[in-house]
């Protein structure tokens, strides 16, 4: 697949060509990890009796994608697979993405950040996509468990 984005702060031209499947695996692995090193734990708010009717204090999600981003950003092993997946992308048409494009080509580092996002986005997204439609589906079978609803009876 290749996709053609306009990049905002220099616009040039960034040609995403996916990632071997490898190369991609690898990508979310990496990010999973970082991920799976801050708990999200949100905390519900108030007195009522139905969990259903309570407040969420998002303080903890704030924290956690803060932590996840700052988390990724500085991990060597996640620049190393993003950097795999980049390899085969294009900026302004002719200059191959490596970590030498950002020095060679000082005006790609406004870029910096746009590129990595979108390299993960258009990467990711048929996992993600294969991962929805197997959830809906998943979820669609636990609708019909009289063990879950039993559960979520007693939650309310």
């Amino acid at each position: 697949m290749k996709k053609e984005i306009k990049l905002q702060n220099s616009g040039k031209m960034l040609i995403i060509n996916t990632a071997s499947t490898a190369e991609v695996k690898y990508l979310k692995n990496v990010l999973l990890e970082e991920v799976k090193k801050y708990p999200i734990g949100l905390k519900l708010l108030g007195s009522t009796e139905s969990v259903f009717d309570k407040q969420v204090d998002f303080t903890s999600v704030f924290d956690f994608i803060k932590n996840v981003l700052i988390s990724v950003d500085i991990s060597e092993t996640a620049e190393n697979a993003i950097f795999e997946c980049l390899k085969h992308c294009v900026y302004d048409r002719t200059h191959k993405i490596t970590l030498d494009l950002f020095d060679e080509i000082e005006e790609a580092r406004e870029d910096y950040y746009e590129i990595i996002f979108a390299c993960i986005e258009e990467n990711l997204k048929p996992f993600i996509k294969s991962l929805v439609s197997m959830w809906k589906i998943q979820a669609e079978k636990l609708g019909k468990s009289q063990l879950l609803s039993m559960i979520l009876n007693q939650l309310t």
